[in-house]
């Protein structure tokens, strides 16, 4: 597995990235009242989150795919942040669908918001951790 940290870690830092703009975006963008057409955004934000590492795990080999069960012993600061940019993405998808039908709230995003700011410090301590 090894061989792979890197492919993933890349990939992690590539949608940390896209919720890190996107999560702000919508909570500023919207105003204090979002639109039911608002929602579109969200699950536009989904969209170029999921298909990236649908995509990264279909391409990943056989062996590297059943690997990924011992992810969480081996690598704990990986799999606490692909957990936590799960929830992001679970909360902004929940906030879209929500808010397509009944719209108005913005309290998904802020729970988001503050995920995403956890999974950077996470990412961050990786880093740092590897320098040494």
């Amino acid at each position: 597995m090894i061989e792979f940290d890197t492919r993933l870690w890349r990939l992690l830092h590539r949608i940390l990235l896209v919720l890190a703009v996107a999560v702000p975006a919508l909570l500023l963008g919207l105003g204090p009242r979002p639109e039911r057409s608002d929602s579109l955004l969200g699950l536009l934000a989904v969209l170029i989150v999921v298909v990236p590492v649908a995509v990264a795990v279909w391409r990943l080999p056989p062996r590297a795919r059943r690997a990924l069960r011992g992810l969480p012993r081996h690598r704990p600061l990986l799999t606490v942040t692909a957990v936590l940019l799960a929830c992001v993405t679970v909360l902004v998808g929940w906030w879209a669908l929500v808010n397509a039908l009944f719209p108005g709230t913005l309290s998904p995003l802020a729970l988001a918001f503050a995920a995403t700011a956890v999974a950077g410090i996470v990412a961050g301590i990786n880093r740092l951790t590897r320098l040494r």
